[in-house]
């Protein structure tokens, strides 16, 4: 079973002003938000950003699936008025069997326009890997 505020520490790990990180999700292709951190400071218009932020990386992932990176692994990228979001699936599997299956959940990450795109990547695809075994015994 998934615990909650184990989640939600682990997202607030890939928060960092020094990469330009704000905000960490975990939701479902649906757009279903699992757990969520924004940043600390955050107020009520920050909550609608998740609730935002949550639709864009399901519609990302849906118009991006089956196009890798140069790992191989699927990512969505994208800029957008929120600034840069990154989407990785939750997932141990080969990237062939990635390729025929949906994923159980997604994690994405929102950064300011500055954000470098490799370290968005990075953290997340990590972050996801951890979660994936986890995740993948309730298939």
């Amino acid at each position: 079973m998934l615990n909650l505020p184990a989640l939600h520490s682990y997202l607030t790990q890939l928060l960092s002003p020094t990469d330009m990180i704000h905000t960490a999700l975990l939701l479902t292709p649906e757009g279903a938000v699992v757990s969520g951190s924004p940043q600390p400071t955050c107020s009520q218009p920050c909550k609608d950003n998740v609730w935002i932020l949550a639709g864009l990386s399901a519609e990302l992932w849906a118009e991006t699936r089956g196009e890798g990176d140069l790992t191989g692994m699927e990512t969505g990228m994208a800029e957008s008025d929120l600034g840069r979001i990154v989407v990785v699936p939750v997932d141990d599997a080969s990237v062939e069997v990635q390729g025929e299956r949906e994923p159980l959940l997604l994690l994405a990450v929102n950064g300011s326009p500055e954000a470098d795109w490799k370290t968005m990547g990075a953290k997340a695809k990590k972050l996801g890997a951890y979660l994936a075994p986890s995740v993948n015994k309730h298939r």
